[in-house]
């Protein structure tokens, strides 16, 4: 048995993970700011040694090198990391073996393993949230990068405006959806949710919002393509579940007018395990760097 630790934002999640690849038990509980790095993790940890498991994988945000570090500030109930060492804080807590994978990267280890990127030579996960969490597979599985910051999709500079900087995050993002429709109605929605719900009760302007931030999340699809030309993209994220969005995307990317498309074979797919791929990828990772 392993224990599964997805920290996030808004909550952190927990599973007890079989060697089937099984989820046993799953709990999560809220991600409190703190205003130490050792209260952090002791909250993080509180509770954890009542169960049985024989060591920990970890999913976190922010660029994370190959020893754990986090190289990176993220959300704010979780910037007290930034600069710790997740392994060596948690295994002295718990007492146990630790391994530590940037959050999008654990997703789409999952996926490449056991997902719809199984079996492929190259393939990209592109996981829709606050940010755009990135993960780039070649045949031997995650891409890392010298310094772990291989698909991190967010940063990718679309302008160097310095008053106004544009990123894959700024056009591609939740709240770049929310964003976008606010300018063409001239309201002062906060939820992507609301969005989609006028999007699909056919409201005029919320279609045009849409159609507009699905192309946005198309060209970046392309210069994927032009850059890794990948044999699938799977995309992820709570929107990636709803069948219409999926089915959106590939209209538009088939419509596309750029150079090359016409013999692009790369096929677009969401992610399969949906909110337990970052759970499943951390333990999946751990069990590599134990063998």
């Amino acid at each position: 048995m392993y224990l599964g630790i997805d920290i996030g934002g808004t909550f952190i999640k927990y599973a007890l993970i079989d060697e089937e690849n099984k989820v046993i038990k799953k709990w999560k509980k809220e991600t409190k700011l703190k205003e130490t790095k050792d209260e952090f993790y002791d909250y993080l940890c509180e509770g954890l040694d009542k169960y049985e498991y024989e060591a920990i994988g970890i999913s976190a945000p922010g660029v994370i090198d190959s020893n754990s570090n986090i190289l990176s500030k993220a959300a704010e109930n979780v910037q007290i990391m930034y600069g710790t060492n997740v392994n060596l804080e948690v295994s002295k807590r718990l007492k146990k073996k630790v391994a530590t994978i940037n959050d999008a990267k654990a997703a789409g280890y999952c996926e490449f393993l056991l997902g719809n990127g199984k079996g492929t030579r190259s393939s990209v996960y592109f996981i829709i949230g606050t940010g755009i969490g990135g993960c780039v597979c070649d045949s031997q599985g995650v891409i890392q990068g010298v310094n772990g910051m291989a698909g991190e999709f967010s940063g990718i500079a679309l302008s160097k405006d310095k008053d106004k900087p544009q990123f894959w995050a700024s056009v591609a993002s939740i709240p770049a959806l929310v964003r976008i429709y606010n300018e063409k109605a001239n309201e002062n929605l906060k939820y992507g949710t609301e969005v989609c719900k006028k999007y699909l009760n056919n409201e005029e302007t919320a279609i045009k919002a849409m159609e507009e931030w699905v192309d946005n999340i198309c060209l970046c699809f392309y210069n994927i393509i032009l850059f890794i030309n990948p044999e699938v993209i799977c995309l992820g994220g709570g929107i990636s579940e709803e069948d219409w969005f999926i089915d959106l995307v590939k209209e538009r990317f088939t419509n596309m007018e750029n150079p090359f498309l016409e013999i692009c074979t790369t096929k677009i797919k969401r992610c399969l395990y949906g909110n337990d791929a970052n759970l499943l990828g951390a333990v999946l990772y751990l069990r590599r760097e134990n063998n």
